[in-house]
């Protein structure tokens, strides 16, 4: 059910969480079909931010009043929504996202019911540890390799869940430096993430293979362009790790595969092929051969394991 309240209260609701950004009514509204609420995560605020207002307009105004500056990385997550900031005006569907300048006007046209989550970094630390080279009022379509691992670390701490497991050993450091990565003007990381913690661009690059791991295009040299970073920089990251780009995806698809062969024990359809090329094999034996390698048995082998163990237990007295 769609919580409604008054205008003036969500307005009120959306200036104590986002600063001096004003609700922009529709013809005779009154009242609004949403909220507007906040967490926080390792001290960051989050918004979740829904209604069937016009706009969200921020003005000259609103800019002065504000103390604090912000970069805030929003999220399309319901409707569309039309953007004017930082002279680029696009639009903006559910998936999406944009990162905002607290310190330039802007309009956010909301086309009917919508919801839109917002992560608000300190802008100066932001600006400083990415070297001001992010493209703000620039879309990142939701088929950006990055994009799905920002929406979900941002859904689960809109929602409240704790997200250290999720984020990894970095926290709060590992997603702003997806959001700067991704949101990075071409050619703007090369060799800049030499400053960031080791362990911190490691977990990014797994963030990355995960994310694409049953992609075509996963190889050294595309994952090494994703993090912006040579061939041999990103060869001596996997190195400190005592592992290596192959072995890392190598495993990570045979896991998949092993979770498919497990799924498929109870529905009773599985084609062993289908599942080695939908898990990012295009070589059946080489799959056979690492499948064996890992798990002690044949990928048909695992396959029939579940019913040989149903066997023994329905067997025992």
């Amino acid at each position: 059910m769609t919580v409604e309240m008054e205008f003036d209260r969500w307005c009120h609701d959306l200036h104590n969480i986002c600063g001096h950004y004003d609700g922009v009514a529709r013809r005779h509204q009154r009242r609004v079909r949403g909220g507007v609420r906040a967490r926080q995560f390792d001290g960051l605020d989050i918004a979740d931010v829904g209604g069937d207002v016009a706009a969200i307009h921020r003005d000259r105004r609103g800019i002065r009043r504000d103390e604090a500056e912000h970069i805030f990385c929003i999220i399309q997550a319901e409707g569309a929504m039309r953007v004017d900031h930082n002279d680029v005006r696009s639009v903006i569907d559910a998936g999406d996202c944009m990162l905002l300048d607290s310190t330039k006007e802007g309009t956010l046209g909301f086309e009917g019911q919508g919801r839109l989550l917002s992560l608000h970094m300190p802008r100066d630390t932001f600006l400083a540890a990415c070297r001001s080279t992010v493209r703000i009022g620039h879309k990142l379509p939701a088929t950006h390799p990055l994009a799905p691992a920002i929406r979900q670390q941002i859904y689960r701490l809109a929602a409240g869940r704790d997200a250290t497991v999720e984020v990894g050993r970095a926290n709060s450091g590992l997603l702003l430096d997806m959001i700067a990565l991704a949101f990075a003007q071409p050619g703007a990381f090369s060799g800049a993430d030499e400053d960031s913690p080791r362990d911190r661009r490691f977990a990014l690059a797994i963030e990355i293979i995960d994310r694409n791991l049953t992609c075509d295009l996963l190889s050294l040299g595309w994952l090494a362009h994703q993090v912006g970073m040579s061939t041999r920089q990103i060869q001596r990251l996997f190195e400190a790790e005592e592992t290596s780009f192959a072995r890392e995806v190598r495993d990570r698809r045979l896991t998949l595969a092993a979770s498919a062969l497990r799924k498929a024990r109870t529905d009773g359809r599985a084609r062993i092929s289908d599942i080695a090329f939908d898990s990012g094999f295009r070589d059946l034996s080489n799959f056979n051969r690492g499948f064996k390698s890992r798990f002690g048995m044949a990928p048909r082998d695992y396959l029939g394991a579940g019913d040989a163990i149903a066997a023994v237990r329905h067997s025992r007295p």
